[in-house]
């Protein structure tokens, strides 16, 4: 009986184990995920900048002449 009972905790114990490693590698993904995202708008964001930055230029390039 004594087994059972060191048994039962030990099995629980490894459950929550593995609960808690597929919760933080679902975490990691999550957050690899938004990065990237993340990686993509900063991207468009500079690319916009940049075209905003030219139009800009060049409507001011005429003025200076």
């Amino acid at each position: 009986m004594s087994n059972l009972k060191t048994a039962v905790p030990k099995a629980r114990g490894l459950r929550d184990g593995q609960e808690l490693i597929s919760l933080a590698q679902k975490l990691a993904r999550d957050a690899e995920r938004h990065a990237i995202l993340s990686a993509s708008l900063a991207s468009q964001a500079d690319r916009l900048m940049h075209a905003g930055l030219r139009l800009l230029d060049t409507r001011k390039a005429p003025q200076e002449s």
